[in-house]
């Protein structure tokens, strides 16, 4: 009897499949890929970009099982992912496991499902040797751009640092950005507006919007309060009443890069989260039922908003089912993708509206659920009716009748919109969260937030529409006292910093990386110390990734400025269509980095000249220096190298840090510990320094709840730079936290301590979560924040970091 192997990437995936095949199969996984450049260049560049590729030395084991397998095969059938990545690693395996007489095919599942294995089977096809050829093409071109550049950051700013040929890209939009912010000067406005009557019972909020027929710019308080007081003598008379029908069109299905999009923004997952999370979800969970593993979504890589047939069919039946034929529109909604979009994949879908979110919600994480809620709602979504509104525009002239008034006329406008007919919103409306409202952008009535900013004395903003009262043209209308005439002073906002959603979204934009390598790009930027991850998780260019930046825009280096990135991702795509060969790419990429990087070495450095200070050498006596390292500034000697003392500087960046005494002893040497400002914040350090160079974490003054000894705040590298909060005494104690423990017991279970959470609403909490349900708002004006501090410490920085993204995350020390 035949056999036949096949071969997938990971184990969860391999055991799903298993289930759908029958004895004469046998699926293993290879955990990734196999094979992989050697740390040393490993190209040949004179020999058509050659690559020697190597066994990696951790996947020997399992190469060694994929061969033992082989031999008792007739058959091979690589089914790696359906992506250039997927393709390289069906390439390697089929290299190891060559030999006479065995027929190997190239198969893809686009779900996890019985239907979907079985029409990947159906289906086999050669090795795409085009495909590879694009994966190739880049991982060279990344090969080449990583080892040189780094060198040359190397030689030219500080050794260890590293750049990459895509993420060097993104963070120069980060650090574009913070040179955008840095550079914004605010503009002084006013928003000013009126709280009415008419006949009907109900007030209406209305805003300025013309100053004797102009549009109105209220630039200063004095040109406010000449406006304030010509209202409120005015005479008020509705001009004319607008209403409208407004459609809004059903969303598309989700495309890998609005799934990590809104997955930041709602769910505050990480775009490497969203990955990870889909990942499970399209390999397979365990439901218990028929054999157990089934995939909940389809191939979760993809650039496209295309459906298949069966799915549209699926979905419209369900939608007829659950709300109504009138929310069936006549024809299939149909949405296109970005010309660039490869369309290779359909869009992220489930693979069965029979396993209901609410039906597989007990077989899920938490973050499972959340994540495959939003594919869900989506997909639904997407093939439901139009959402109708009824808008409303009311215009109201205001006469002033004060004999010094500053105009003539002034218009005023309130707007109104009623949900007519919900359409796609009922998706997220019917027995979906506050949370999951968000995702429609809209309540019944949309607009109940201009009620409450009159509530609040302030003016609504534009897009505040509520429900408006009965009003006719003609109308006289009259000033309710209080509030009368609200007139409320703004200031114009810089562009916010990047998020993880909003840089996906700028890469696409762009058209830099693709939807495989959307999360790596983020990743890498935020494992170096280039960006700093600030409460809500907007990313602040740091000072040494500005210097790196501005270092390597000054070479003028190709692969910095966006758009030559952009192209060289369509030229990688044409590749992979067979339409560029892909020695020809490297070739020509090749010849103009080699010359642009050779003029960069003879450029100067990229550090900045020493700048001569005040102080004084504590040892020599010599003038000290401000001076700029990889880690910041710092005061050292001018006489260096003769004398190599060194000072930190405070906050402030202008004068010495100082150094304050604890009652700590050094656990190496038994000296006292001080504590310290250096680039993380303070620290515990030896005051035998240098001939004791022990340092570690200040004390939080919070008991480790497992060992008793002490909790510290720990950076972590392998997670974008977060904090996170560990015992002292690790390894022996593996303790951690996301959460910032204060030295407060629970009042409620008595918790010898509690946390700080929240994200945007910054919050005290028990860490029980819903076992106990202890909360409080957080003080930060008063004693929360002090004990939230490590000891010793000063209270303001914990305010700066009191807004934690508390996302309950695994971790490992890196102590």
């Amino acid at each position: 009897m035949s056999k036949t192997l096949v071969v997938v990437e990971s184990p969860a995936k391999a055991k799903t499949i298993k289930k759908y095949l029958g004895s004469g199969y046998e699926v293993l996984a290879s955990k990734g890929h196999i094979k992989d450049l050697p740390k040393r260049m490993g190209i040949d560049v004179e020999n058509g970009f050659l690559e020697s590729y190597e066994v990696i030395e951790a996947k020997a084991k399992v190469l060694q099982d994929l061969k033992a397998e082989a031999k008792k095969a007739d058959v091979v059938l690589l089914a790696t992912d359906p992506d250039r990545e997927g393709e390289a690693i069906a390439w390697h395996i089929a290299e190891e496991l060559e030999r006479p007489k065995l027929e190997m095919k190239r198969v893809e599942f686009e779900e996890i499902t019985k239907k979907g294995v079985e029409r990947g089977l159906d289906n086999p096809r050669a090795l795409d040797t085009h495909l590879y050829d694009a994966q190739r093409a880049r991982r060279v071109l990344d090969r080449i751009v990583g080892y040189d550049v780094s060198a040359l950051v190397w030689q030219k700013l500080a050794f260890g640092l590293s750049a990459g040929r895509v993420q060097s890209v993104a963070l120069r939009l980060i650090v574009n950005r913070e040179r955008e912010i840095e550079a914004f000067i605010p503009e002084e406005y006013w928003n000013i507006g009126a709280t009415l009557k008419g006949k009907a019972p109900e007030r209406v909020l209305a805003r300025l919007n013309k100053l004797d027929g102009q549009k109105a710019e209220v630039k200063n308080g004095e040109q406010a309060a000449a406006i304030k007081e010509d209202l409120a003598t005015a005479t008020f008379r509705v001009a004319n009443v607008t209403q409208r029908e407004q459609r809004r069109q059903a969303p598309a299905p989700y495309t890998t890069s609005k799934l990590q999009q809104d997955a930041t923004s709602h769910l505050r997952f990480s775009a490497k989260r969203t990955m990870s999370v889909a990942q499970r979800l399209y390999e397979g969970i365990d439901l218990k039922k028929d054999g157990g593993l089934v995939g909940l979504i389809t191939y979760m890589r993809t650039d496209s908003v295309r459906v298949s047939q069966d799915a549209v069919t699926e979905a419209r039946a369900h939608i007829a089912a659950k709300f109504g034929e009138n929310f069936v529109p006549a024809k299939p909604n149909v949405f296109k993708s970005r010309k660039d979009a490869q369309e290779a994949h359909e869009a992220i879908r489930p693979t069965s509206l029979e396993l209901t979110p609410e039906l597989v919600a007990k077989y899920l994480t938490d973050e499972q659920f959340k994540l495959y809620k939003l594919v869900w709602d989506r997909f639904i979504a997407s093939q439901m009716t139009q959402a109708v509104y009824d808008q409303t525009g009311v215009d109201i002239d205001a006469t002033p009748t004060r004999k010094n008034k500053a105009h003539q006329v002034i218009q005023l406008r309130a707007s109104g919109k009623v949900l007519k007919f919900a359409g796609w919103l009922e998706q997220y409306h019917r027995g979906s969260s506050e949370t999951q409202r968000e995702f429609a952008g809209e309540d019944e009535t949309a607009g109940t937030d201009a009620p409450k900013a009159e509530a609040q004395g302030k003016v609504p903003a534009e897009d505040e529409e509520g429900l408006l009262p009965e009003l006719k043209q003609g109308e006289a209308l009259t000033l309710v006292n209080p509030p009368g005439v609200l007139a409320e002073q703004k200031f114009t906002q810089p562009p916010p910093r990047y998020n993880e959603g909003s840089l996906v979204r700028e890469l696409e934009k762009r058209g830099i990386g693709r939807p495989s390598t959307y999360a790596e790009i983020i990743s890498k930027v935020q494992a170096r110390d280039y960006v700093e991850r600030l409460p809500g998780g907007q990313m602040k260019a740091t000072e040494l990734g500005k210097r790196i930046v501005d270092g390597l825009v000054g070479t003028q280096l190709d692969f910095m400025d966006p758009s030559f990135t952009a192209k060289m991702e369509e030229e990688l795509d044409e590749v992979e269509h067979g339409k560029l060969d892909r020695t020809a790419l490297l070739g020509r990429f090749y010849k103009r980095f080699r010359e642009v990087l050779e003029t960069a070495k003879k450029q100067q450095r990229w550090t900045p000249e020493p700048e001569p200070t005040e102080f004084n050498c504590e040892e020599c006596g010599s003038q000290l220096n401000k001076r700029w390292s990889k880690n910041g500034w710092f005061l050292g000697c001018s006489a260096y190298p003769k004398c190599k003392y060194t000072k930190d500087l405070g906050k402030d960046g202008a004068t010495p840090a100082v150094v304050r005494e604890t009652d700590i002893k050094c656990d190496k040497c038994t000296r006292p510990m001080v504590i310290k400002t250096g680039r993380y914040g303070e620290f515990l350090s030896c005051s035998g320094y240098p001939e004791c160079k022990n340092a570690r974490p200040v004390p939080l003054g919070v008991p480790c709840p497992k060992c008793g000894g002490d909790l510290v705040e720990v950076r972590s590298k392998k997670r974008g730079g977060r904090s996170f909060y560990g015992c002292v005494t690790y390894p022996q104690c593996d303790f951690k936290s996301w959460q910032k423990p204060v030295n407060e017991p629970c009042p409620d279970c008595g918790n010898p301590y509690l946390v700080i959470g929240g994200g945007k609403n910054p919050k005290l909490m028990c860490p029980k979560g819903k076992e106990c349900g202890y909360s409080r708002p957080l003080d930060t004006e008063g004693g929360d924040l002090d004990a939230a501090a490590p000891n010793g410490a000063d209270a303001t920085q914990a305010r700066a970091r009191a807004e934690r993204n508390d996302d309950a995350l695994e971790a490992q020390p890196p102590f």
